[in-house]
């Protein structure tokens, strides 16, 4: 028997009846007139339900919205030449004397220097125009008049005056300075938080240089983002409730930031703490600050277009060439170099992250990505090695032995070769790994939303599905060779991208499947929901699920040890970032509906074989010849505490599972809308 490569369970033949029409809804399957259960997805950031079962419910978007604190009718326009008024260190805004000096000092001050090599266009975003400045009250009026919305806790008030008091400072202020007993509490407790923040998430996304990082020198902005962050992640229930209030301060600070001086936007420290924030947002599980995240992703791409770190390919470059860093006996010059380097990655890295947010964003709501992937950098992320040096001399060294391609990895040589299942090149970074996996996983989300447009209730166009699935084919084959190049972890870093990658590749396997998971979702939808119409849906939509998968066993036995594979994934280590949550989600979701609604008969009725578990990792090759059998034959397969996930009555048992691993991630609120979810099917089933 043919062994297939870890993750290359999706058979090369094209024939196979995972590309036919009797499966997974194809439009040519559909008759016309018939109900369509193919959607554009769902927006799962965007509804909510009753803490009661019996009384669940989607909420509608448009009577959830809840305006800002303060507002922009408080901001006057100012001349250019006009100062703006202070109160206290860190409330005034430099005075220009020139827009041409205003346009430079921003360059100089916030930015990489990045080298605008590209010839002018009438639509393209002007870098030299001296931007707007508004006269607002100072930042510290601001944040004293601010109200929490959950009201903390009398000790937690006092710590929340402190925070104010030393975050209102620009730079922030030295602990040996103050006097104030809170301001001295806050701060202590502000580290704390941040040293949260590089121990439970910047692993995630090294967007901040550990090295040369020090607390004394980060924007005050920065420091809140990262410390919300932080807040949210601990163990803490009193560090809970201070990532509400911390996030609240910071949203202020950002709007104030970005009305009082628009080229904060040119400021990389200033993009990312937006970037930071908004992750932040799409994972608390509050609608307001999901639509805050989802209003304001745009000035968080805008102002990386606007600093030229997104920049489309199809611009006309003057230059390709990159400037050779020559080593130099004289530590300061290597020291300037290794500066000026560590600027220009960490403006490459910031558009990486807000990227990877993106598609995060684009997943959760089943909406399009702002970011094109031609404007994406050219070059991924450095190895980490080169990233963590802790010397400009140990910094060249690295980058001298890795040479000009390893050290500075090329985003379209890394997708051709792991399209074409090809290695690797050992020094690549398990994060620019992992990005490639997200940039494969963009483009099969588009050709999905191309494909749901095709369909015969929109355009018609049938032939569209067919004429993709040797390009699906290709991309997931990709994916499969990122993901394998990944599954030998050395570090909680390598684990996290091989994790993240994992999972997209699985939940990738899965959409993949031409509509079976919108089926499998509108059933979901109408079990929340409370309107009359959604519920007459439910049995044709069961009855086409039941048909699907019986049209096509092995298929649909090979798309459920995805979904296991999803859930031996979050067993093992689960990363806790909010699309990563929305996948396991998935996985189980699938799980249910196979048990539910599989055909669960053995292609050979007289023989006896062995219960398969499905939510093992596929690392063994005797196991993943059970495996095989298994998709091929079929019989008794388990998964958790489900001994056989065919036997009559397991959506309970399986939602217990699923409920348990989501309990992991409680400081997420996504994860507690989905536990909602799961306590419906546990109650009412599938």
């Amino acid at each position: 028997m043919e062994i297939p490569q870890s993750f290359n369970v999706l058979p090369v033949d094209a024939a196979h009846s995972v590309f036919e029409d009797t499966f997974a809804l194809s439009p040519s399957s559909i008759l016309p007139g018939q109900t369509s259960f193919r959607t554009g997805g769902f927006d799962w950031l965007n509804f909510d339900i009753g803490n009661s079962p019996q009384g669940f419910q989607v909420d509608t978007f448009y009577n959830s919205y809840i305006p800002e604190f303060w507002f922009s009718s408080t901001a006057q326009q100012v001349s250019e030449s006009e100062g703006l008024s202070s109160s206290g260190t860190g409330n005034r805004v430099q005075q220009r004397t020139s827009s041409g000096e205003s346009s430079r000092d921003s360059q100089e001050e916030g930015l990489p220097d990045v080298e605008q090599n590209t010839l002018a266009w009438p639509f393209d975003q002007a870098h030299k125009q001296s931007p707007h400045r508004y006269r607002l009250p100072p930042l510290r009026d601001i944040l004293n008049g601010y109200c929490p919305t959950d009201r903390p806790r009398p000790v937690q008030t006092t710590l929340v005056k402190g925070f104010i008091q030393i975050l209102s400072e620009n730079p922030l202020p030295q602990l040996e300075t103050l006097r104030d007993p809170h301001s001295i509490q806050a701060f202590c407790s502000l580290q704390r938080l941040v040293d949260s923040y590089f121990s439970r998430f910047h692993d995630i996304q090294a967007i901040i240089h550990k090295p040369t990082w020090t607390m004394s020198a980060c924007p005050p902005i920065l420091l809140t983002a990262m410390a919300s962050v932080g807040a949210l992640l601990s163990d803490s229930q009193s560090d809970y409730e201070l990532s509400v209030a911390l996030s609240e301060i910071c949203s202020t600070m950002i709007n104030w930031m970005g009305a009082s001086d628009a080229t904060n936007y040119s400021d990389v420290s200033y993009l990312n703490a937006l970037c930071l924030y908004q992750i932040y947002s799409l994972g608390s599980g509050k609608r307001q600050l999901y639509q805050n995240a989802d209003r304001s992703r745009g000035l968080l791409i805008g102002g990386l277009r606007g600093i030229g770190l997104l920049n489309p390919r199809s611009s006309i470059t003057l230059s390709q060439d990159h400037e050779t860093i020559r080593g130099s006996e004289d530590d300061h010059v290597l020291t300037k170099d290794w500066k000026n380097w560590i600027k220009m990655e960490s403006g490459r890295r910031a558009s990486w992250a807000a990227f990877e947010y993106d598609c995060s964003l684009c997943t959760l709501t089943s909406r399009r990505g702002i970011v094109d992937l031609s404007e994406l950098p050219s070059e991924l992320p450095c190895p980490e090695s080169m990233w963590n040096a802790t010397s400009a001399r140990a910094w060249f060294a690295l980058m001298s032995r890795l040479g000009q391609d390893d050290s500075r990895p090329n985003l379209s040589k890394v997708l051709k070769q792991a399209l074409a299942g090809r290695e690797l090149p050992s020094s690549l970074g398990s994060w620019a790994k992992r990005l490639c996996a997200q940039v494969i996983g963009r483009l099969l989300w588009d050709l999905w939303q191309i494909e749901v447009v095709a369909m015969p209730e929109y355009l018609g166009l049938g032939s569209i599905v067919a004429a993709h699935q040797d390009t699906k084919r290709s991309l997931l084959k990709g994916l499969n060779n990122l993901v394998e190049s990944l599954s030998s972890p050395s570090s909680t870093s390598d684990l996290t991208s091989y994790n993240i990658a994992s999972l997209l590749c699985h939940y990738s396997h899965l959409c993949a499947a031409n509509g079976v998971l919108d089926l499998i979702l509108s059933i979901v939808r109408g079990l929340i929901s409370m309107e009359p119409r959604v519920h007459d849906g439910i049995k044709v939509a069961r009855n086409r699920l039941k048909l699907t998968f019986a049209g096509d066993p092995k298929t649909a036995r090979r798309l459920c040890w995805h979904a296991a594979q999803i859930v031996a994934i979050a067993n093992e280590y689960l990363v806790s970032a909010p699309c990563e949550i929305m996948r396991v989600f998935m996985g189980y979701i699938f799980i249910i509906a196979y048990s539910a609604y599989g055909d669960h008969t053995r292609s050979s009725p007289m023989e006896v074989t062995q219960s398969v578990r499905l939510d093992l990792h596929d690392q063994n090759l005797s196991h993943r010849r059970v495996v095989v059998k298994w998709i091929e034959v079929g019989g008794p397969a388990s998964s958790g505490s489900v001994p056989d996930i065919g036997a009559d009555g397991c959506v309970p048992a399986i939602s217990t599972d699923a409920q348990e691993i989501l309990k992991k991630l409680q400081c997420w609120g996504l994860a507690h809308k989905f536990t909602k979810v799961f306590q419906v099917l546990e109650t009412k089933g599938l």
